[in-house]
């Protein structure tokens, strides 16, 4: 072997040696340089529940979640119009996972969970993922309710002739003529109010006291005229008295 040839091997297997380390580097430095993420969850992207789950549950890569009195790490969960199902308590960290309760039985429906975690690393992240509950229990409650609701509903029939008078009863109709007939009403109590019960006392009393003076007025008419009557006649017979004495 030449002096050449050995040196130009000694050269490969330089070459050979600093590519290896170069990729054991890259392999020993790849997950530092990875960011924590998502590895899985209780429901699951994509799940449909038979029954409401109880609670949403979050497991992450790396060694903890950060946590601090201003890290944000919580789990929203949002049905299909946006009301929100998680309690108002903040969600639990132990460690790499993170899980919150709901505040009540889900209703049949889609269903979306967003999360916002702080990585152990520093770096945050918020994203979302939907799952759905169709619970066969629930759909059979919800139609025998629309069905009861359905049966207690009147029809359209009903309601009109509920709302439409029978036009062959007469009680339902009202007679005009009864209305106007002063006959068939009493009374008006208000000009019953009006005359006083002491007025026909009064008005008898009156008409008393009326012919009583009448009376009176009469009978002092008859005296005066037989006075009269009776001075005429003294007058007559002194009259033909002195006639005769002449």
């Amino acid at each position: 072997m030449t002096a050449a040839s050995g040196a130009h091997r000694t050269s490969r297997l330089l070459a050979l040696s600093g590519a290896a380390a170069l990729g054991l580097s890259a392999a020993a430095a790849a997950p530092a340089w990875a960011h924590d993420t998502l590895i899985s969850s209780m429901p699951e992207e994509g799940e449909v529940l038979t029954e409401s789950p109880e609670e949403i549950v979050l497991e992450f890569s790396g060694s903890g979640l950060t946590q601090g009195e201003d890290i944000p790490n919580e789990i929203l969960v949002r049905d299909e119009d946006g009301e929100s199902w998680e309690t108002e308590e903040s969600a639990v960290v132990e460690g790499s996972t993170m899980s919150t309760d709901l505040q009540d039985s889900l209703p049949n429906g889609e269903y979306t969970v967003t999360y916002h975690v702080v990585y152990s690393d520093g770096h945050d992240e918020e994203l979302s993922f939907e799952f759905e509950v169709e619970d066969p229990a629930a759909i059979d409650s919800s139609e025998a309710q629309a069905d009861e609701d359905e049966a207690e509903e009147p029809s359209q029939q009903e309601r009109a002739e509920a709302e439409t008078p029978d036009m062959a009863d007469p009680a339902a109709e009202e007679d005009p003529a009864a209305e106007e007939d002063p006959a068939a009403q009493d009374e008006n109590p208000a000009v019953q109010d009006d005359f006083p019960a002491w007025a026909p006392i009064v008005f008898a009393g009156a008409g008393v006291l009326v012919v009583a003076t009448v009376l009176v007025l009469v009978r002092q008419k008859m005296k005066q005229a037989e006075k009269w009557k009776d001075h005429s006649s003294d007058d007559d017979v002194s009259g033909e008295g002195d006639r005769d004495s002449q």
